[in-house]
Formats: structure tokens, sequence, C-alpha cells
């Protein structure tokens, strides 16, 4: 005799088996899709960069309108080529294989920070890393440092005009798992950006910081990965707060 429960359950049964196959054929778009960013994407665009290097070599033959024609060509695929990149970058963020590795959240910040240090070698920048030398989260590696170089890169980024980059990085073990805050004393976020900062292709300061609008997006995917979240606030005195909670059980 059936329990009065049995067709409800069937019916969760069913719906759980619809989305399984749901998930498994957005998967598969999703590596055709990661494929043709790789290969097909790129090779029109080669062809575009090829060849138009070839005409750079004789711009001495071209007239001024002609010459800065083919500058423009230039900078468009430069930029294309840069948005592939990107575009790669968070797709295998959202969808590679996530290693379990025993993760020291301390060294990861101290390699980005360096990181930017050797990029921009003559900015002044104040940096303080305020992470237990011990603490540690079970993660991919790889996926996390992604995540910590975004963020300590849009922090850098968006630091005052004509001051000093002033960044303080806080991470502590919570009752559920780990909290990173990576404070700046930047130019903030106006409060009707702030929800939707996260999503692809969104940017609070398009004109004075151009960029692709993925930096915020590949982090939030990495915290995803790892079951947890990305978030930012308005700080009180100024600047923005990025917030990245991962739980025990990344």
């Amino acid at each position: 005799m059936h329990n009065s429960d049995s067709p409800d359950i069937d019916a969760l049964r069913a719906r759980i088996a619809a989305l399984e196959t749901e998930l498994t054929a957005l998967r598969r778009t999703q590596s055709i899709f990661a494929l043709g960013l790789s290969h097909d994407l790129h090779a029109p665009l080669r062809a575009v960069e090829s060849f138009s290097y070839l005409l750079e070599q004789r711009a001495d033959a071209l007239d001024p309108q002609a010459r800065d024609y083919l500058h423009r060509i230039r900078d468009a695929s430069a930029r294309m080529a840069h948005l592939l990149a990107r575009l790669q970058t968070w797709m295998h963020a959202s969808h590679a294989t996530a290693a379990r590795d025993d993760v020291d959240v301390s060294m990861l910040a101290d390699w980005c920070i360096a990181e930017l240090r050797d990029a921009t070698p003559d900015r002044d920048a104040d940096i303080a890393i305020a992470i237990a030398a011990d603490l540690r989260v079970i993660g991919d590696e790889r996926l996390l440092r992604t995540a910590l170089q975004e963020l300590l890169h849009n922090a850098w980024s968006y630091a005052r005009p004509g001051t000093r980059v002033s960044i303080r990085i806080e991470g502590e073990r919570t009752h559920d798992g780990f909290h990173l805050r990576i404070h700046d004393a930047g130019i903030g976020i106006d409060p009707a950006h702030v929800a939707k900062l996260c999503e692809p292709f969104q940017r609070a300061h398009v004109s004075e910081h151009p960029g692709t609008g993925l930096g915020l997006a590949i982090a939030r995917a990495v915290a995803e990965r790892h079951g947890g979240t990305l978030h930012l606030d308005n700080a009180a005195n100024g600047g923005t707060i990025a917030h990245l909670h991962l739980p025990e059980t990344s």
C-alpha cells in the first residue's frame, strides 16, 4: 500500500530529474561556448590583428585619415582580445573542476599585493594585512588566488586620484566558516549600483575607469564555486568594503 505522501515524493523526484537534465544541458552549452571563446572567436580576431599590423608597417603610404582608421582598428582588436581573455577567465572560474587544497590565505594575499606593487612600482601604497599567519581554508588555491587578485586590483584601481592607495585586508574564522574583508579608501560606489556590480559587464565608473566589467563577476563566481558569497558595502568613512564569505565545508 502506497504512503499518502508518495505522489508528492514521485513528483519531487521527477522535478529533480528534470532539473538535473537541464543542468547537464546547460553545462554542455557552456562548455561549447568556452571552446568557441578559446578557438573559433580568436581565429578571425588574430587575422584582423595580423593584417592590420602588416598595414601599419606601410603607414607612410597612407593618408592621415587612413592612418586614423587603422589606429582605431588596432585599438578595437586589442580591446576585443582583452575581453575574450576576461570571458575565458570568468568561464573558467564558473565551471572548471575545483581542487580541494589546504590554502594559506595570508600568503595568497601577500602574493597578490606583491604583484600589484610590481606592476605599478611608482604608485605609493599603504597596505595592511590583518590575517592570522595560520589561517587556512579548504578550496581551490588557483581559483581563490584569482578571486583575491580581482578584488585587490579593484581596490587598487579605484583609489582616489592623486592620493596614496590605502587597502586593509582582514580575515577571520567565524562560527560558520571564513570571512575576508578588503577595505579601500577609494571613490566608493553609488548605492544604486551596489547590488548589481557583481553581475557580468556592470561598471560603476565607466568613463574614469574603462574595463570589461568582469572582475567582480569573476570573484563572485569563485566564491560561489566554494559555496560562499561575495558582496560589497560602502564604508562609513568613504571607500568600499568587499566581503568574501566561505563556508566551513568549502
